[in-house]
């Protein structure tokens, strides 16, 4: 208790489908996000979720590519993992590997209630890289 204040709590959301052409991800793409938490982290929460949509929970949601560019609406998977500080970068690289794996063009984050976008290029590799 002696005023250690804790691990930051940090929040990720992957979308159901890919940005390129809207399909669904195969399961093995979710399997391998789950094996990463685990072995990078000991684990995570999730997927933790509001709305049912095809047998499956989730959270609604939407954003912008840029000015002019139509709004995209997504349905997405909400991911927890509280991590120590010194951590929360490596919690980054591996979001933006899952970007890249999962086919987004960013990665919505929170790290202590705080939000981030992160920014998904391809020289970020991929899951199981």
């Amino acid at each position: 208790m002696g005023g250690d204040p804790g691990l930051p709590v940090c929040v990720f959301l992957v979308p159901l489908v890919r940005d390129g052409d809207r399909r669904p991800h195969p399961p093995v793409l979710w399997r391998l996000l789950q094996d990463a938490l685990i072995e990078r982290f000991g684990g995570a929460t999730g997927p933790e979720t509001v709305v049912w949509y095809r047998d499956r929970e989730t959270i609604s949601g939407a954003w912008s590519p840029g000015q002019g560019e139509q709004t995209v609406t997504d349905l997405s998977r909400r991911y927890t993992v509280a991590l120590p500080s010194d951590r929360v970068a490596e919690l980054r690289d591996l979001l933006r590997r899952v970007g890249n794996s999962f086919d987004q063009q960013a990665m919505y984050l929170e790290v202590a209630g705080f939000a981030e976008i992160l920014e998904v290029r391809s020289e970020d590799g991929f899951l199981g890289d």
